[in-house]
């Protein structure tokens, strides 16, 4: 029978000097049970299926177990998978009030109406908010556009928003990544004589009395895919207007870059439909970048022809936030409107100072907030939850998944404002956190979110019995073996299947990211072959082979502990390592290297 090992009360204190890093150095039982930082999971398609596949599409078995991992299991499939293509998408009228939409604006447009384009202060919302301010401009129409300020006004419309547009004398609003539950503050602009048309992507239990609502995640909906960012929505809209006036596809598809960044940085599921729009903008991106992405790209010291996932998700997506975690989300919207060189290099140098000093924060509350998790534990062993009112607010998020990485726990941290404790909230694996604070609900003020992440507000005096709640729900719901991350491995894979033809075909799964994750395989037929190097005191780089093949260079980032460990063994210790195959060029010498996710020494 097998016993769940009991846990130390003050599991998260150093021994012997030693820093811990993750959960699993908390307690000797999980080190010697695991001696990998993750949890290994190999995904079981059917093999019969695979087989299938292999041949059908001419590729090697584990690149189709990978492919029937992602659900793409015939012919067909796998094309439409490879070839992301605009023929796809399905026609924008899907949506419901489509129609009703595209013929207001164009009224608006006809008779000199002055419409205001209402966004969210993030990725989403600042790119949707630009793409149909330029399209709207460019068909000559008065166009304003507002984005709230994070801290003074918070998510969604705001009175002093809505009072503006009535100053402004708008008769019409459009909203991007916000507006799905505004009720109250759609009716304000109903009693003004404003109609609201909603552009979101998010799900409400009561929906407003909007002139129409672009949603594809509310009932009654027959748009079949239901995963599109804000951005994307209002791309849909565009793409309605140009086809009902019968024009090209060129005028809504040149706003697909913008489509890209949005869909990259908002954490959207990247199949289907988005995974054309992701496909196609990336390409646009690198071969026709405008003026803000190119000064952006200089930056960052980035030639555009090679901007990846990575550039947005790291580079282009975190300064955009920067406005508006920092000051305005104005900053980002001059720089995404800048219609000449000048224009985008000044605003594009505001983003990357607003971005250092962001980084300067985070680090700061990071650093400190690490000092604090030990204390923490010690009386609280399923959850880590920390308050500091000094801690500034735009930037709680980021700690926080920083902090839920390092320790595979559910992560509060929270600042104070205005007498109140606000806060974010990062889950791990299956953990639904949104569930998690229903269940604490009596303990705060207000929270919404979605099952990774969330956010909250509560009182201070509440706090002590929050932090209590949320662990013990956390206890009852997080299993101890799922407080180490998983890691889904999609085939065993022999260093010798590594051909040229794997990789060329290999590379054809990108872009990744949620939704689309990397292929990860594992291999268990290795041996180190010569000493391992350490890098910079964080890296690690060591030769591996199999059999009498030839051997192959593997590099971990962040991993010192593989170094510690392989340096402890004399001779060629055999491997089984979890890794992403890739194609490197150094020197104009192209190379394969293994970069590794895990390790496992025998």
């Amino acid at each position: 029978m097998h016993v769940r090992p009991r846990l130390p009360r003050a599991f998260f204190s150093c021994r012997n000097g030693r820093r811990i890093r993750t959960f699993i150095d908390l307690h000797p039982f999980f080190k010697h049970r695991f001696m990998k930082r993750y949890r290994w999971t190999t995904l079981q398609p059917d093999e019969s299926v695979v087989r299938e596949l292999s041949t059908a599409i001419n590729v090697s078995n584990p690149i189709a177990a990978a492919l029937c991992n992602r659900g793409i299991t015939t012919f067909d499939e796998a094309r439409r998978f490879f070839r992301p293509s605009l023929e796809t998408v399905p026609s924008p009228f899907l949506f419901h009030d489509m129609e009703k939409s595209v013929a207001r604006i164009a009224r608006a447009v006809d008779s000199g109406e002055r419409i205001m384009i209402y966004g969210d202060y993030d990725v989403d919302g600042t790119t949707g908010t630009a793409l149909l301010s330029m399209f709207l401009e460019g068909r000559g129409a008065d166009v304003r556009h507002y984005i709230n300020d994070r801290f003074r006004e918070g998510y969604g419309l705001s009175g002093e928003g809505i009072a503006w547009a009535e100053e402004c004398k708008v008769t019409l609003i459009i909203t991007v990544d916000c507006g799905i539950r505004a009720v109250d503050e759609v009716r304000e602009c109903a009693g003004k004589g404003i109609d609201v048309i909603i552009c979101d992507h998010h799900e409400a239990d009561e929906l407003p009395g909007a002139y129409a609502i672009l949603d594809p995640k509310v009932e009654g909906c027959a748009y079949p895919f239901r995963e599109l960012c804000g951005c994307g929505v209002a791309l849909k809209l565009i793409q309605a207007i140009v086809e009902a006036e019968g024009g090209d596809r060129e005028q809504w598809a040149q706003y697909l870059d913008l489509v890209a960044i949005a869909s990259a940085a908002d954490m959207v599921s990247l199949q289907q439909e988005n995974r054309v729009y992701l496909h196609e903008g990336l390409q646009r991106l690198r071969t026709s970048p405008r003026e803000s992405f190119r000064a952006m790209a200089g930056l960052m010291k980035v030639r555009t022809e090679e901007i990846t996932m990575t550039t947005i998700a790291f580079g282009i997506a975190p300064r955009i936030n920067a406005a508006g975690r920092l000051e305005s989300a104005r900053t980002a919207m001059n720089w995404l409107l800048a219609r000449n060189d000048a224009d985008a290099g000044k605003h594009a140098a505001e983003l990357e100072e607003m971005n250092t000093r962001r980084r300067e924060i985070d680090a700061g509350i990071l650093a400190k907030a690490e000092t604090m998790v030990a204390g923490h534990c010690a009386s609280f062993c399923s959850s880590i939850v920390l308050y500091d009112e000094e801690w500034h607010l735009g930037v709680l998020g980021i700690v926080a998944s920083k902090l839920l990485d390092k320790f595979a726990l559910p992560t509060v941290i929270m600042g104070r404002m205005n007498g109140l404790v606000k806060g974010s909230v990062r889950s791990v694996g299956t953990l639904n956190i949104y569930d998690v604070l229903q269940e604490c609900s009596d303990h705060l003020e207000q929270f919404g979110g979605h099952h990774q992440a969330a956010g909250l507000t509560l009182r201070p005096e509440q706090l002590s019995g929050f932090r209590k709640r949320f662990d013990e729900v956390c206890r009852e719901l997080l299993p101890v073996e799922q407080r180490q991350k998983e890691l889904l491995l999609d085939a065993e894979l022999g260093l010798q299947e590594i051909t040229p033809k794997f990789m060329t075909v290999l590379e054809q799964f990108s872009p990744f990211g949620f939704g689309n994750r990397e292929p990860l395989f594992v291999s268990g037929e290795c041996r180190l072959s010569g000493k391992p190097k350490l890098l910079k005191e964080r890296h690690v780089k060591f030769m591996a082979r199999a059999g009498r093949g030839p051997s192959f260079e593997v590099i971990a980032f962040d991993r010192p502990d593989i170094f510690e460990e392989l340096s402890r063994h004399e001779g060629s210790p055999r491997l089984q390592i979890v890794f992403v195959p890739e194609r490197k060029t150094w020197n104009g010498r192209e190379y394969l290297q293994l970069r590794l996710r895990d390790i496992s020494i025998r």
